[in-house]
């Protein structure tokens, strides 16, 4: 899922470096806000049930935004940009671990799935199923 748009990268980082970045009629955005988006949901995808719905999820906007923008910048970022990214992960940890909430755009709180769902299944193998062989 995209959690951003061109709209929403350029508006926080400017159309000139948006632009600078875009490569020839912009698909480097769409492709790195598609990566962002996918790494997102693998993250989430340990604490919610996908797809999110409802919406907007400013957060998850921001975190798409960070990532897609350390992504354009290819080999060598600046420090800044690549200090957002790095805080954008660290986002992301902390929205999965419940630490901090995951809101949509009401300040509603996304539903989290139970820890038992989070596990999987018990093991089949233990020392007491395994005694004796």
């Amino acid at each position: 899922m995209s959690y951003a748009t061109r709209g929403d990268l350029t508006a926080r980082f400017g159309a000139d470096e948006a632009l600078d970045l875009a490569g020839a009629g912009g698909e480097r955005i769409e492709a790195a806000l598609a990566d962002a988006g996918a790494r997102i949901d693998g993250a989430l995808a340990a604490a919610y049930r996908l797809p999110l719905g409802r919406g907007p999820w400013p957060r998850l906007v921001g975190i798409a935004c960070d990532l897609a923008r350390r992504a354009l910048y290819d080999d060598v970022a600046p420090p800044e940009v690549s200090a957002r990214a790095e805080e954008a992960q660290a986002a992301l940890a902390r929205l999965v671990d419940g630490a901090e909430a995951l809101l949509d755009g009401s300040g509603r709180p996304a539903p989290r799935m139970a820890r038992a769902a989070r596990r999987g299944p018990s093991p089949v193998m233990t020392p007491d199923n395994l005694a004796g062989l």
